[in-house]
Parts: C-alpha cells; sequence; structure tokens
C-alpha cells in the first residue's frame, strides 16, 4: 500500500472520456463496421430462421449500418444560471436526457446549439456534475461535391475519404460506403444514371441522346469530372483489434470462444453478436476458381475483395476495366462479350480486406469510482462469404 493511503482511501483511475477516445486514436485502425439485426422471417418460438428466406438466405439475420450513436457529456455546475455548455462538437446533436451525478432527470431540459438550459424553479447547486445524453448522425450527407473518373467507368466521390490515421506505421487513408446520391451532372447541367456503387466510388452510366430526326440513339460518355448533390454516406470507424500482450481475462475470454483477437471500440457504438469487422488496413492474396453464372455477374468467394489481380480463363486473360469491373464488396461483373461461358470455370487471383465475425461481447464492467471501462468484443476471422444472405448488399 502507497504511503499516506489508508485502507478505504479511494483509488483514481485515470481512465476517463478523454483517454479513453485517445487510446482507441493512438491504437485504433480504419474498419468497416456492418451491424447485424435479426430477420423477421426468425420464428419466436424456436427461434429458427426460415431456410428459404430470400431477405437473409437462411443465416437469421441481416446485416447495415449504425446510423445513429448514443453520445454524452458530463459538466460541472459553476454558476446559478440553470445552464451548461457542451462542447462544440456536440452542437447539431439533439438531448435525449439530462441528469445529475445524484440521479436527479431534468425532463423538461431543452439545448440550443452547445447550451443546455435545465428550466427547472429548484437549480442544482455548484459543484453538481449534470449529464446530457444526446443522438449524434453517423450517416454523413455532402450537399456539394465533385467526382473524378478513376477508369472503367467509376468515378470517385470527392471528400468522403478518412484523414490520415494517426498509428505508426499505418499512414493510410480509408474510404466511407455510398448510401445514396440524389443527383449527378456535367458542367453543363446534363444529368447522368449512376449503376453499382463500392465503397467511395460510383459507376456512372453513359447518357443517351435520341436524334430528332431519324430517331437514332447515341450513347454519350460522361466527362472526366461530374458535379454530385447530396451524397450520403457512412464513414469508416476507428477500432482497435488485439490478439497478443492482451490481460489475463482478455486472453481467457478470446481463448473459451475459439477467437482470433479481441477488438475495442468507443462508447457511443454498440457493437454486438454476429456483427461483421472488416480492416483496412491491409490486405492478403488469394486465389480461387470461380464458375461462370448465368448472369452479368459472378460473385468471388471472399467477403471483401479490394483488387483483382488477374483472371485468366480457357482461352485468354481478361483484363480488368476492358473485360470485367469489381463491383460492391465480391462481384465481377463481365463487359466483354467473349466472357466464359455458362459454367466454364476461370482463375482470379485477389488482394481481400481482412474481416472478423464477432462471436462473444465482454460485459462493460464499471470501477468502484463509476468509471466505464473499455468496450470489448471478441472476434474470430470472418473466413466464409454470403452474397445470398445479404452480408454485403448494398
Amino acid at each position: 500500500m502507497g504511503q499516506g493511503l489508508g485502507k478505504n482511501s479511494p483509488v483514481q483511475l485515470e481512465l476517463g472520456k478523454e483517454n479513453y477516445e485517445a487510446l482507441i486514436q493512438r491504437h485504433g485502425q480504419w474498419v468497416r463496421w456492418r451491424v447485424a439485426t435479426k430477420c423477421p422471417c426468425v420464428k419466436e418460438n424456436s427461434m429458427q430462421p426460415d431456410i428459404h428466406c430470400k431477405k437473409c438466405g437462411g443465416l437469421g439475420v441481416i446485416f447495415g449500418y449504425q446510423k445513429k450513436a448514443v453520445v454524452s457529456q458530463t459538466v460541472m455546475i459553476r454558476d446559478s444560471s440553470g445552464m451548461i455548455e457542451l462542447d462544440a462538437e456536440f452542437v447539431d446533436c439533439p438531448l435525449t436526457k439530462c441528469y445529475d451525478n445524484s440521479g436527479r432527470v431534468y425532463e423538461n431540459a431543452t439545448k440550443a446549439g452547445s447550451f443546455v438550459m435545465l428550466n427547472t424553479p429548484l437549480l442544482p447547486v455548484k459543484g453538481v456534475y449534470v449529464t446530457a445524453v444526446m443522438e449524434q448522425d453517423i450517416l454523413q450527407t455532402v450537399e456539394t461535391t465533385t467526382a473524378v473518373s478513376v477508369g472503367s467507368g467509376y468515378y470517385r466521390v470527392m471528400g468522403l475519404r478518412s484523414s490520415r490515421m494517426k498509428t505508426e506505421g499505418l499512414f493510410h487513408t480509408a474510404p466511407g460506403d455510398i448510401e445514396s446520391v440524389e443527383e449527378v451532372k456535367d458542367i453543363d447541367g446534363n444529368t447522368y444514371e449512376i449503376g453499382e456503387i463500392r465503397q467511395d466510388c460510383i459507376f456512372v452510366n453513359p447518357r443517351e441522346v435520341e436524334d430528332e430526326e431519324t430517331g437514332e440513339i447515341t450513347e454519350i460518355e460522361p466527362p472526366e469530372t461530374l458535379y454530385i448533390k447530396n451524397v450520403q454516406y457512412i464513414p469508416p470507424f476507428t477500432f482497435v483489434i488485439l490478439n497478443q500482450n492482451l490481460n489475463k481475462s482478455d486472453a481467457q475470454i478470446m481463448q473459451e470462444n475459439n477467437g482470433d483477437g479481441v477488438l475495442t471500440f468507443p462508447y457511443a457504438y454498440d457493437v454486438a453478436l454476429d456483427d461483421v469487422i472488416t480492416v483496412l488496413s491491409g490486405t492478403y492474396t488469394q486465389k480461387s476458381v470461380v464458375s461462370k453464372k448465368d448472369a452479368d455477374y459472378d460473385v468471388i468467394p471472399a467477403y471483401f475483395v479490394d483488387e483483382i489481380v488477374s483472371c485468366i480463363g480457357k482461352d485468354r486473360e481478361y483484363v480488368q476495366g476492358t473485360d470485367f469491373i469489381l463491383c460492391g464488396a465480391n462481384y465481377l461483373k463481365w463487359l466483354c462479350d467473349d466472357c466464359p461461358e455458362d459454367g466454364e470455370g476461370y482463375s482470379l487471383t485477389y488482394k481481400v480486406f481482412p474481416t472478423y465475425k464477432v462471436v462473444k461481447s465482454i460485459p462493460q464492467i464499471r470501477t468502484s469510482e463509476n468509471q466505464r471501462m473499455p468496450k470489448k468484443a471478441v472476434i474470430k476471422l470472418y473466413d466464409t462469404y454470403g452474397e445470398k444472405r445479404g452480408v454485403n448488399k448494398k
């Protein structure tokens, strides 16, 4: 026992909100997070999914994004104004609840910008801590921006990539995932339709123009730069993934659940069982033989493909951007007329982003000083893919 500390002396742990967020920023990496929710086909009495369900493919869960997060800030009362001031980052966050450290709830509290008015005749005394609970949008909107051609008919929408990762050795950026685009036009005001969406890129279809005299349809390719209106996207998340030098309790729970790592994530997020985490900081190479389907698309047997290195058929090697393009998370769309015949196999070499599935949520505990400890989950490398189960669907 340290000198000057009695048996019942409080021990102050330095793991407050700021230190915890700094821990994640310092050691985290960019990831793509897909949230699992129960499919309506799951029967309540047996909890078994419908194996013929077209929505989930018999998996029992469907995947999407967490589009809102619960955030909070605790502020000490410093005067008798009946008002507290929050940090500037919470200016646009609606207030959902307000309470103090004695459990008193301020039901009439309102928020205007970064200020919260308690609106109560019996004001808390100076020194009391009041917590404002708010709702924060994760789904971001860029009202106007540009899109620049990156080849193969794809255009990268500017302004949707993360800043450079602060973790030493991971000096990279990561793209967000586009949810919707309201309008795509060129400098002359002509409108273009979009097809596939892949991360922060959109596939833009040529514009069809009809000749007034002959009625003949001509396709006009879009220019190098297009102008985008109201694009909504989910930015990449910063999570920490560790599988070495774990503390004893984390290592034990990881081994008990046959996991491959432990995920640490911010308080505002609710990472839960069956959620899927894709690490965007690096790839590994994989080879497969794919059988051509009777469709415009073939599915690559990997969860999230970053790049196709080579595509070799029976008669020749196919070129990306000319003969095919990579769509979504793991779809190959054929563009050429002499693609492999239906049922014919071809060889693919491609780079894959490592992807994990949450197999166990680690209960969040509190210290004797009521401070929250890190939120964690056990994850396992996801070596299967689910194109028919909605895992990769936009």
